[in-house]
Parts: C-alpha cells; sequence; structure tokens
C-alpha cells in the first residue's frame, strides 16, 4: 500500500510541479489551501508527511502547523515546509514550531524527494530514492 503526501500549496503550478515528481511511489493529495487541508483530514486518516507552503492564502503555513501539531495523532506526521520565504527567524520559527525540515524556493525536485524519502521511505530499503525528475518550471 502506497503511502499517503498531503501536498498544500496555494500555488497551481507548484503542484503540478510537484505531483509528478511523487506520484509512482506515493499517493499524493494535492490542496490549494488550509481549509482544504483541514476538511481532507477531517475525512481521512493521517498523511504520511506532509509539505506545507509558507504562505497560504487563508493562514500562513506556520499557523497551519501549530493547528496541525495540537491534534494527538498528527503529532509524529513528518512535515517539511516550503517557502519562497530566505528570512532565517521564520525558518527557525516554523523548526521549532513542529517542523521536521524547511526548504526554500527554489529547489531541485530531486533533494525534495531526498528529504521527503528520509522521513517516509519508499520502501524498506535503506537505499531507496525517489528516480530523478526532469520535470521544469519552465
Amino acid at each position: 500500500m502506497q503511502k499517503t503526501l498531503l501536498l498544500i500549496d496555494d500555488c497551481d503550478m507548484m503542484r503540478r510541479f510537484l505531483m509528478p515528481v511523487f506520484q509512482e511511489n506515493y499517493t499524493v493529495v494535492a490542496v490549494k489551501n488550509a481549509a482544504e487541508a483541514i476538511l481532507w483530514l477531517t475525512d481521512n486518516t493521517a498523511p504520511d508527511a506532509v509539505l506545507l507552503d509558507y504562505n497560504l492564502p487563508d493562514m500562513s503555513g506556520l499557523e497551519f502547523l501549530q493547528h496541525f501539531r495540537l491534534r494527538s495523532n498528527w503529532t509524529n506526521v513528518p512535515v517539511i515546509m516550503l517557502s519562497g520565504v530566505s528570512d532565517a527567524e521564520k525558518r527557525w520559527q516554523c523548526l521549532e514550531a513542529g517542523a521536521d525540515d524547511f526548504l526554500s524556493k527554489p529547489f531541485h525536485p530531486r533533494e525534495l524527494a531526498l528529504r521527503v524519502n528520509k522521513f517516509v521511505p519508499i520502501s524498506d530499503s535503506p537505499k531507496a530514492v525517489a528516480a530523478e525528475p526532469s520535470y521544469s518550471l519552465s
């Protein structure tokens, strides 16, 4: 059974860019805001990992993360923050609030795949890594 990644990003292009990076090895649920994420989380079991944009239209990724970590069944779900914000203070705040990792945009999809695989291995093999994607934002 494939593991589930919840991708929360308001940028349609980023969601379309990241979906194929992970679809072969994970079930990817992509939503565009915190409200959609909360609705999905309410109706489903906890995902195996969350990819969370810092800048969401209805609340910040930091606020979502803080609410997410309050639920006992979600405290151990790895959360990787994705952001165009390179402000060190905001990165620290997210990590202090419970983010497991923080990756600044732009990033290479292979780096994100390696980070996700660190928290949610695609197999029992420690060498299992998502294949090098050949996608471009251009």
